[in-house]
């Protein structure tokens, strides 16, 4: 683990930078050959793009106008999202994880349903599990 002093004596030079051409390449495997990147690599820049312009627009439009709870319950419906902006959760999780009560969440989902910050594609219920919801930009 030890590569040697960090630090560079006085009147020593230091070790020249590479060029850019000089690099490897960022999909080589070290051993001089190269793989391709899977299809889930190619578009997971796009999904990312996507992600962070979902939170940019709901922070730029639905944050002036909400109150604690549609925040907080956006917020965790948001961390648990797959890269399509669907979300599965149920009310008692996610007022556990907001420190909210049932009540609380079931009315910050139905003000963010009313701003149009979230859709609910499927009801829970007991023995169908918990309810499925959609991030959508505001």
């Amino acid at each position: 683990m030890s590569q040697g002093p960090r630090t560079i004596p006085v009147g020593a030079e230091p070790k020249p930078l590479l060029m850019p051409d000089e690099r490897a390449p960022r999909n080589s495997t070290g051993d001089g050959s190269t793989r391709k990147r899977t299809k889930s690599q190619r578009h997971s820049g796009a999904a990312v793009r996507r992600r962070f312009a979902l939170l940019n627009t709901f922070i730029d439009t639905g944050l002036p106008h909400l109150e604690r709870s549609p925040l907080a319950v956006w917020l965790l419906l948001y961390r648990h999202a797959k890269p399509d902006g669907m979300v599965s959760a149920s009310v008692a999780d996610l007022a556990r994880r907001a420190g909210a009560s049932d009540r609380q969440v079931q009315r910050a989902l139905a003000r963010l349903q009313a701003a149009g910050m979230l859709a609910r594609l499927k009801r829970g219920t007991l023995a169908g599990g918990p309810s499925v919801y959609r991030l959508v930009q505001p």
